[in-house]
C-alpha cells in the first residue's frame, strides 16, 4: 500500500477530502484541468467553498468570470445536480456540467442520426442560438469531446440530432460551438422523423394490446380516421414539442378531438382552450401550453381546417417546416 495520510477511525472530514471516486472520474478530471491550464486564466483543481459546504471537480477563472466545472460520471439524482448548480447561482457562479461520454454513444458513426437520452442524461443539454439543443460531453480514454447538436425529440427517449467529436488537442474555451446543420442534414432529419412517424403508427396497431380502450386508437375511431393514413399535419414538430414524452401524432390528435367535442375552431383556439385541454389531460405546464399554440399557428400558417379535415402538406413542406426550426436566427427547438 503507498504510504498516505488517512482520517482517524470513524471522523470525517467533508471540508477537505472528497468521496470516492472511479478511475473515469480522477484521469478525466486530470486531462480537464491541464486543458484548463492552456485555455484559461486560472484553474484550481477541488476548491472548497465553505459557504456552501461544495467542491467543483475544478474552478475556472475566465477574463472576469469564474466558472465550477463539474465532471460527471456516474449517475446521480437530478434533485442534486439541480441543488449544487443552485448553490453556485447564489454566489454569482454559473456552473458547467460535463457529463463522461455513455459507453452507448462511444462507437455511433458521426453525423445525423437517432440518439436515447435518459432522463439524467437529459439534464445536460443545453439550449443555444442557433445551435439548437447541444449535449456536450468527454470521453478521457481517448481524450475527445462529443457532441450532440441541433436535437429534437420525437418520443418516448428518442431523439434526432448530430454527432461530430473533436480532439481535446483541437477544442478551445469557451468551448466551441456546433455548425448547424447542413441542407443534407436537414433532409436526412426528415427522413428520419418520417420514418419514426411511420413505425409509431404502425405499432399502436400491431402492438396493441388495449383495443379500442388505447386512447389514441379510440380517438381514431371516434374522429373516422385510420391510423396509418393519418393526415401529415397531425403529427408535426413544431418548436416546444419535447415538452410532450409521448409521440406528436398522440398529443395534436388528442388536441384537435378536444376541439371537436367542444366546437373550438382553430381561430377560437385561445391560451385559455389550451389550459382546459392540458387540464383534462392531467399535463399542465407552460412548455406545453406553448407547444400547442406553435402548432395552432403552423396550422394557420399552411391553411389547415382541423374540423373538415380538408387538405393536406406534403413532404417538402414538412422539411421546409423542420428546415426553418434551425436555420431560423433565434431559433428555440
Amino acid at each position: 500500500m503507498t504510504p498516505h495520510f488517512a482520517h482517524k477511525k470513524n471522523e470525517a472530514c467533508p471540508s477537505f477530502f472528497s468521496e470516492g471516486e472511479s478511475k473515469d472520474h480522477l484521469q478525466g478530471k486530470q486531462q480537464l484541468y491541464l486543458f484548463f491550464q492552456k485555455h484559461a486564466d486560472h484553474v484550481e483543481l477541488e476548491p472548497y467553498f465553505k459557504m456552501l459546504a461544495q467542491r467543483p471537480d475544478l474552478l475556472v477563472n475566465s477574463g472576469n468570470k469564474r466558472i465550477p466545472i463539474e465532471f460527471q460520471c456516474s449517475t446521480i439524482p437530478v434533485a442534486d445536480m439541480e441543488s449544487r448548480s443552485a448553490g453556485y447561482r447564489s454566489i454569482g457562479m454559473d456552473p458547467v456540467w460535463i457529463l463522461r461520454t455513455p459507453e452507448k454513444f462511444i462507437g455511433l458513426p458521426q453525423g445525423v442520426g437517432i440518439f436515447h437520452l435518459s432522463h439524467f442524461e437529459e439534464h445536460f443539454l443545453t439550449r443555444r442560438s442557433p445551435e439548437g439543443r447541444v449535449l456536450l460531453t468527454y470521453h478521457p480514454q481517448t481524450e475527445r469531446f462529443h457532441y450532440y447538436s441541433s436535437l429534437f425529440h420525437v418520443v418516448g427517449n428518442r431523439h434526432i440530432g448530430i454527432h461530430r467529436t473533436l480532439s481535446s488537442s483541437l477544442q478551445i474555451f469557451p468551448f466551441a460551438r456546433p455548425k448547424t446543420p447542413t441542407v443534407e442534414d436537414l433532409q436526412k432529419y426528415t427522413t428520419i422523423y418520417l420514418s419514426m412517424r411511420d413505425q409509431f403508427l404502425q405499432s399502436r396497431i400491431l402492438l396493441n394490446r388495449k383495443g379500442i380502450r388505447d386512447s389514441f386508437l379510440r380517438i381514431c375511431y371516434e374522429l373516422r380516421l385510420v391510423p396509418t393514413e393519418l393526415p401529415l399535419w397531425i403529427g408535426v414538430p413544431v418548436r416546444g414539442s419535447d415538452a410532450f414524452r409521448e409521440h406528436d401524432c398522440e398529443w395534436q390528435l388528442a388536441l384537435h378531438y378536444y376541439m371537436r367535442r367542444h366546437g373550438v375552431s382553430l381561430n377560437n383556439l385561445s391560451q385559455v382552450h389550451v389550459r382546459k385541454y392540458l387540464a383534462r389531460t392531467n399535463q399542465t405546464s407552460e412548455r406545453k401550453e406553448y407547444a400547442c399554440l406553435a402548432y395552432r399557428d403552423f396550422l394557420h400558417a399552411v391553411g389547415i381546417d382541423p374540423f373538415r379535415y380538408h387538405g393536406d402538406i406534403d413532404e417538402k413542406c414538412l422539411h421546409a417546416f423542420i428546415s426553418k426550426r434551425f436555420l431560423a436566427k433565434g431559433n428555440e427547438n
